[in-house]
């Protein structure tokens, strides 16, 4: 872990440098936000524009990068500009929108402070793919963790998952987990 710790403050070092806004998502969120489960990787979402300038950040910083330009990957670090979800032929958006940016909060993680999704968002994307561990994923008791620790902000939540077309989708699944939305 302690690799990817020293990766992680690179990347949060070239990124805040470099004034591009970014936040920890996936299971490193989950884990600040909810059950503690040991890390493999930290998955960090971008502003959608700011990719190429990430991979130009490494390779200036004489670091070996995998770009497939959809994702950077760099040693436990896998940094993205567009997360959207497609099921069933609908596209449900997800990437660092201004309302994503405006919840985003300063937490430590691996002894660097970095910018973290707000628990909404988390709880949204999860719920939406809906992964278990036959697909090695654990993102229903990511959200359940999420959801048992945290007052989610049922608006804002409501909100994110009207953008991403995803409320008719994630709607019961938060019903199973407890959590109401308004009408």
């Amino acid at each position: 872990m302690s690799l990817i710790a020293g990766n992680l403050a690179i990347v949060q070092r070239l990124l805040d440098g470099d004034q591009i806004p970014w936040v920890v998502i996936g299971g490193a969120a989950a884990h600040l936000y909810g059950d503690r489960r040991p890390l493999n990787d930290i998955d960090i979402l971008i502003e959608r524009r700011a990719l190429p300038r990430v991979v130009t950040l490494l390779q200036q910083s004489h670091k070996a990068v995998q770009s497939d330009g959809t994702r950077v990957i760099w040693r436990g670090i896998k940094v993205f500009a567009d997360l959207t979800v497609r099921l069933d032929g609908v596209s449900h958006p997800f990437w660092l929108d201004e309302p994503m940016q405006q919840r985003r909060r300063r937490m430590p993680l691996l002894g660097t402070q970095v910018f973290l999704a707000a628990p909404e968002d988390i709880v949204a994307h999860k719920l939406l793919l809906r992964r278990g561990p036959e697909q090695g994923k654990h993102d229903v008791n990511d959200a359940a963790g999420i959801i048992r620790r945290h007052r989610l902000d049922v608006d804002y939540l409501m909100m994110r998952l009207q953008a991403m077309n995803a409320l008719n989708i994630v709607q019961p699944r938060l019903s199973e987990l407890g959590v109401v939305l308004p009408l």
